[in-house]
């Protein structure tokens, strides 16, 4: 693969943080990223730090030092993945304090120790050949509409807080050996737990998730594209930025749907959802939309008004 001028890197770990330490590493990782003109997201808990941040290579690297000295994360194992793109994908770097660094709804359900239950890419390849085996994906439902393994079932959740929700109302079998997966890993990490806690005993995790996956099959049994929280939109098999969709600009999420606006007649891409929901939303912005709304508003009131006159 070839390497572009911006590098994306992803980490995250399950670590002990002061509460009183927050607001501290916040101002802390401000400065630095102001200094590297480092890009991105990080959240931070109690139970640890999450992030993705884009930069030139070598600021970023200096960046990502910085923060694993402070928390002390230098000799420990951190899931990092990297990827490369031609251009910033964010357009600035922000420090959400939250109290979960993956939201399940349930702050404090954290790994105590690493690789609990993880397979490698390798050994998930294997196990995905076994008919006998359930695999779930655990993102959200417009994420997995535009890729996902092929053998996986969907749950059609619309975020995360409700997976736990998903295996109660479909009643998922116990007794079967059941494989999850999301995009870096993070959400495994407590799902894979929530899910023992319910009496899933034989349950295990892509280490590292669908990014770490492709990076050693790329023409597996992946299928499509993967969603990524910035403006690449999702990535494919190669790990390049995606080259079919883009954020559709009402919704946020992905969509592929080529349309001239209605009000302004740009040319942009919206997604399908918004499209049948409302006429208004075939424009290319939230204000395009508003003021075709108020036009199509304006035409009826005087088509009304003219009816009335003609009586």
């Amino acid at each position: 693969m070839e390497k572009t001028d911006v590098l994306v890197k992803t980490f995250y770990k399950f670590v002990p943080i002061a509460e009183n330490d927050l607001p501290q590493l916040e101002e802390l990782f401000c400065r630095w990223a102001d200094e590297l003109n480092v890009r991105g997201l990080v959240i931070l808990a109690t139970e640890g730090i999450n992030t993705t941040l884009s930069a030139e290579p070598e600021d970023l690297i200096t960046f990502r030092n910085r923060v694993f000295e402070r928390l002390e994360l230098t000799n420990r194992k951190v899931e990092e993945k990297d990827s490369w793109t031609d251009h910033q994908p964010f357009r600035r770097f922000t420090v959400k304090v939250r109290e979960e660094i993956v939201t399940l709804g349930r702050p404090g359900l954290a790994p105590d120790k690493d690789l609990d239950h993880h397979l490698s890419p390798k050994d998930w390849h294997q196990a995905l050949q076994d008919p006998n085996t359930l695999v779930i994906d655990t993102r959200n439902d417009y994420e997995v509409e535009i890729g996902k393994f092929k053998q996986a079932v969907d749950p059609n959740i619309t975020n995360f807080q409700e997976f736990p929700k998903y295996l109660e109302d479909e009643q998922v079998p116990k007794d079967k050996k059941i494989l999850i997966y999301c995009t870096g890993g993070i959400r495994c990490e407590k799902a894979i737990l929530d899910m023992r806690e319910r009496g899933f005993n034989d349950v295990y995790q892509l280490q590292g998730g669908i990014l770490n996956y492709l990076k050693e099959f790329p023409e597996g049994d992946f299928e499509g594209e993967c969603f990524v929280f910035d403006h690449r939109v999702a990535v494919d098999g190669q790990l390049q930025p995606s080259k079919t969709y883009r954020l559709c600009p009402h919704c946020g999420n992905p969509g592929q749907v080529k349309i001239n606006c209605l009000h302004c007649g740009d040319e942009e891409i919206v997604c399908q959802t918004c499209i049948d929901k409302d006429e208004a939303r075939q424009t290319c912005s939230k204000n395009c939309a508003h003021h075709h709304r108020e036009g199509h508003e304006f035409r009826r009131a005087h088509r009304q008004g003219f009816r009335k006159q003609g009586t």
